[in-house]
């Protein structure tokens, strides 16, 4: 919203206004500012060129910082013990959206910028004791050419030269603060640009608002004249609201303060909407202004109800009503100078004493002077020549020659130098001991050196988890402004994985009928908690040992229901390429066996199938069913053995009298044959006795029939029975 738009009715400052409470910002903590200025120069930039070493006569000087490795290790912990930040509703009945907002989160802290935000901010704390980093939201387009607000994180550099916060504010995470003034520099061609973003219009009278703090001991560090400075400026206060609760057509109810309602409020009318219920409210109200030092160029109320920007502190306390802080730097500088100055005094004495040379009379070298003359490698005589007498003859005494003595290196040099590295250590802690390095050192031996290096950065790292609690609220209470109307987002799982969530989708509730909206952050309050703790890939690694460990024992104790059980947690924990599908494996089984909730309409419809006859039962009752089970597949299959064993038995006996039969058959086959075979003789036999019958009877017959001549002569039938 540019300054044309806003209401000048609800701009609480002027511009007067506005520099004297920087100024009173300012003027509180000056010294403090400028200490801490001249630690991050010492730093990072040189331990030489300020006020306690510019009257050195040192031809030579060099840097042995050791303060830095101390800075490293300190850093190192922090990265590698990362702050979580979770988020819990105030109302028990709305998980879905701190589920929701627990994965935006993590997406948004993955982002580039949020990244380096919290390392700017961490590694300036532990330097100079203070860094800071502000959340701001923004428009982004997708390629549909859809517009949507989003939170986003941004570095603030030299957060103690730049940041001056109200005076009256006390607690550490300064959420009791009422306005900040933050401090931008822009070259002339940036802040042109800058300007006409906001306005439209040309920039005529080009203004520092002010100036930023800066070290007193090392006025070189300049170029600040050819930059110009506006500052961010935040301020809080509580405002009078009024909070309207709507209905829509189908009594689905919404509720949104006035303020927000003015420029849609003829459009909800027109869709249907009616107001049911008014009630006045307090709330705070956090206004941006950006302001040059001759106008305010631009002023809007901002998301949220917290001012967005974030401290860090190193080590802090309160003396005599006025803040102090510091980092590993300031009380370790003096040591480390001392150290710079003696290794630097001792390159010296070895760059600069002469070398031990051999004292001779005029007279001794007279004609050899050639001899002495070349020096190191161009000196090639294998000797030296000197003369015995004088001109005149007259012998040259000679005595032992002496020479001109090396510069001896003061005997409390080396103990000096050994001390300035304690006294270094003692206050930073340079890195780990050398028995950590011990390849011998059992596994909780290494672990009580960590905790006992953890021990140097522990301030640091309790201070950093207040401040990401901190940033966890401001961005709450800017995520239930921002994400206030239906839309696709990416949130991050614990695990690393991303997917896709609806905000404020619509669904109907199977029970009432009503129309539920789920993922909606608005109106919702939320519970901010931050730990210490490791990444998650570490994690992951430690709980997939434990598993194993479990696996062990619960195969040992023959519980193998747990056994399975735990097997499919550590297949989901399984990293690789193509084992997507054994993951999911994984957690289907815990599903069924009632480890794991379903989570998707698929895995859903995946258990109700497999719970059609009855309710899911408990785990410990699925793993007696499964033991139970086993015992009686056990059982079942003994039975079966038993059975097929008889069964095996009875058909053996069965081939055997079927053969026997067989063979039966077969001589009873062979016997009807012959038998047949017989009968049908018989059967031929009596077929030629009958006809030979028939023979002898027609034979009688024709006899009776004959004359006494042919009686005479003897029959056929005669015949055949004399034959």
């Amino acid at each position: 919203m540019s300054a044309d738009e806003y209401d000048e009715e609800e701009t609480v400052l002027d511009l007067a206004e506005l520099k004297e409470l920087h100024d009173k910002a300012y003027n509180n903590g000056i010294i403090t500012r400028e200490r801490a200025a001249d630690d991050l120069a010492f730093y990072w930039v040189s331990a030489w060129q300020d006020n306690a070493l510019d009257s050195s006569t040192l031809q030579f000087r060099g840097e042995f910082n050791i303060l830095r490795k101390a800075g490293r290790q300190i850093s190192a912990d922090l990265r590698s013990n990362p702050v979580q930040v979770d988020f819990e509703p105030k109302a028990d009945s709305r998980d879905d959206g701190a589920d929701l907002l627990d994965g935006l989160y993590r997406s948004d802290e993955r982002t580039n910028t949020s990244i380096e935000a919290y390392n700017n901010a961490s590694g300036e704390s532990i330097v100079a004791g203070v860094g800071a980093w502000e959340l701001v939201t923004e428009y982004v387009s997708n390629r549909a050419g859809d517009e949507n607000q989003v939170i986003k994180r941004k570095p603030i550099y030299e957060a103690n030269n730049n940041v001056f916060w109200d005076p009256n504010a006390k607690l550490l995470d300064k959420s009791d603060a009422t306005y900040v003034s933050i401090l931008t520099a822009y070259s002339r061609e940036g802040y042109e640009a800058m300007y006409e973003e906001l306005t439209g219009e040309k920039c005529h009278d080009m203004s520092n608002f002010a100036n930023p703090e800066e070290s007193y001991s090392f006025p070189w560090v300049g170029g600040k004249n050819s930059l110009y400075y506006v500052t961010t400026f935040y301020h809080r206060k509580k405002i009078d609201d009024e909070i309207l609760t709507l209905e829509d057509p189908l009594g689905q109810e919404i509720m949104l303060r006035k303020s927000d309602l003015e420029e849609i409020m003829d459009d909800l009318i027109d869709e249907g909407y009616t107001v049911t219920d008014t009630r006045m409210i307090k709330r705070w109200q956090v206004t941006k202004y950006i302001a040059s030092g001759a106008e305010i160029i631009d002023s809007y109320p901002i998301a949220g109800e917290h001012i967005p920007v974030v401290p860090v502190y190193g080590e802090r306390a309160f003396v005599e009503g006025e803040e102090h802080y510091e980092g590993i730097v300031r009380l370790a500088k003096d040591p480390q100078r001392l150290r710079n100055f003696m290794m630097s005094y001792l390159a010296d004495i070895v760059s600069r004493s002469p070398r031990p040379k051999p004292i001779f009379s005029p007279e001794q070298v007279q004609g050899f002077e050639f001899m002495y003359e070349e020096n190191g490698a161009d000196n090639s005589y294998p000797y030296y020549l000197m003369n015995t007498q004088r001109q005149d003859g007259t012998p040259l005494e000679s005595p032992p020659y002496p020479a001109l003595p090396e510069q001896q290196m003061p005997t409390s040099l080396p103990h000096l130098l050994e001390e300035t590295r304690m006294a270094v250590s003692d206050v930073a802690n340079a890195g780990a001991p050398a028995e950590i390095a011990d390849i011998d050192l059992s596994g909780k031996a290494v672990m009580a050196l960590q905790n006992r290096l953890d021990q140097q950065s522990i301030i640091y790292q309790e201070n950093l988890k207040h401040a990401k609690r901190r940033d966890g609220e401001i961005y709450a209470s800017m995520a239930t402004e921002v994400y206030d109307s239906p839309r696709s987002v990416t949130i991050t799982l614990p695990d690393g994985t991303r997917k896709k969530e609806q905000v404020m989708s619509s669904v109907i509730d199977k029970e009432t009928g009503d129309v539920v909206a789920l993922n909606d952050l608005t109106n919702m309050e939320f519970e901010v908690f931050a730990d210490i703790g490791k990444p998650y890939s570490n994690q992951k690694e430690e709980t997939f040992e434990k598993l194993e460990s479990m696996i062990e024992k619960a195969m040992v104790s023959g519980d193998q229901g747990l056994a399975k059980a735990l097997t499919m947690k550590q297949l989901m924990l399984i990293d690789g390429v193509d084992m997507k599908d054994i993951r999911e494996h994984g957690r289907k089984q815990l599903i069924m066996m009632g480890f794991s909730e379903p989570e998707t309409p698929e895995e859903e419809q995946m258990l109700a199938e497999a719970q059609q006859q009855g309710e899911r039962p408990d785990p410990a009752m699925l793993l007696a069913q499964a033991e139970q089970g086993k015992a009686d597949a056990q059982m079942a299959e003994a039975q079966r053995k038993t059975q097929a064993d008889q069964q095996n038995f009875q058909i053996n006996q069965g081939k055997l009298l079927v053969d026997q039969f067989r063979a039966q058959s077969d001589r009873m086959g062979v016997q009807i044959d012959a038998e047949v075979a017989g009968a049908n003789i018989n059967a031929k036999k009596g077929e030629v006795m009958q006809k030979r019958v028939d023979s002898v009877l027609k034979a009688q017959d024709m006899r009776a029939r004959a004359t006494p001549q042919q009686q005479a002569q003897p029959s056929l039938a005669d015949q055949v029975v004399g034959m």
